[in-house]
């Protein structure tokens, strides 16, 4: 396996950040990255709720059928998704703060059947990538619920 962790402060309450973090049909209007979205689950995002996203991942297009694996009203959520027999998860945090709500956001693959020896260069080569990514998504968030 191979884990990237990033965290951000963000200036508002839990339940509104957690509230903008959710809403995944409009993502590309608060993600630069996301292009589109196209929800195959409706209403309220939910446990279970799928959706496919195409995004710029790493200079190309690309898209993958998401689903939120776990799910807890205002303290986490993670999405799951599936790349070349490798098991994505991304998993957010929110925890309250005197002044606002701190995100932190753990991406990690799980290679299931892959031998970890496989894995674990995929891992190095991509970390930075990915930790960059996620700290741009992040940023792109904080802005879309702090105005």
């Amino acid at each position: 396996m191979a884990t990237v962790t990033v965290s951000n402060h963000v200036d508002a309450p839990v339940e509104q950040v957690f509230r903008v973090f959710t809403d995944i049909e409009h993502g590309p209007e608060h993600v630069g990255g996301i292009k589109n979205v196209e929800m195959l689950t409706p209403g309220v995002v939910h446990l279970g709720s799928r959706w496919r996203e195409t995004r710029d991942v790493l200079g190309r297009t690309d898209s993958a059928e998401m689903e939120i694996t776990a799910f807890e009203l205002n303290r986490m959520y993670t999405i799951t998704h599936h790349k070349a027999g490798v098991k994505i998860d991304t998993t957010f945090w929110f925890e309250p703060e005197r002044d606002g709500t701190k995100v932190s956001v753990e991406f990690e693959l799980d290679g299931g059947g892959v031998p970890p020896g496989m894995l674990a260069p995929l891992g190095w080569a991509i970390g930075g990538k990915v930790e960059r990514v996620l700290s741009e998504d992040l940023v792109d968030l904080k802005h879309s619920v702090e105005g």
